[in-house]
């Protein structure tokens, strides 16, 4: 250690009024478990824990049935509501087969299915927001779980196009949309 080091550090004991060495060999316990009673705390087997009786617990069957029928309902609530879930179009041409008037009527049907289901989902929005004061929670989620499905089959859908259209357009050396 350097001297000016050796001397802050001898001012600093002097100050707090206890040694270093006092410190570090103090022969007290040492507050808090050692690292031998942690390693035997972790070698010692937990006792069993005791689970419910599993008659008072859902299957996973039940929870299923159980999540189909809100489905089912916050589809109903939903189209009684005047929001209609949009169909996906049909199935979407091969790009290594399709021609481009295939391709342009699909690109045609998947971009009025996007623009649909923005619309339902939007009409969802409004629902949601028109029942805030008597919508429970379970319906609020089953309601919230549609407009998530019709994104998510949105997405999929136009992706699906969209890897199409980049197979027709590699094996065409076509770079137009298809508008």
């Amino acid at each position: 250690m350097s001297l000016l080091i050796r001397s802050l550090f001898a001012a600093s004991l002097a100050l707090s009024g206890t040694s270093a060495l006092a410190a570090t060999q103090d022969s007290a316990r040492p507050v808090g478990p050692t690292l031998g009673e942690i390693a035997k705390q972790a070698d010692q087997q937990a006792p069993a824990v005791q689970l419910p009786a599993a008659s008072n617990l859902p299957t996973i069957g039940d929870v299923a049935k159980q999540q189909d029928a809100q489905a089912k309902a916050a589809a109903a609530a939903a189209a009684s509501s005047g929001c209609t879930r949009p169909q996906a179009p049909g199935k979407l041409p091969d790009g290594k087969t399709a021609t481009e008037k295939e391709m342009r009527d699909a690109q045609i049907a998947v971009k009025t299915y996007v623009s649909e289901s923005e619309a339902f989902n939007a009409c969802l929005d409004k629902l949601v927001k028109a029942s805030l004061s008597r919508i429970t929670a379970r319906e609020y989620l089953a309601l919230i779980q549609q407009y998530d499905l019709t994104y998510s089959a949105m997405q999929i859908f136009a992706e699906r196009f969209n890897v199409q259209l980049r197979v027709f357009r590699a094996r065409t050396g076509s770079n137009s949309n298809g508008q």
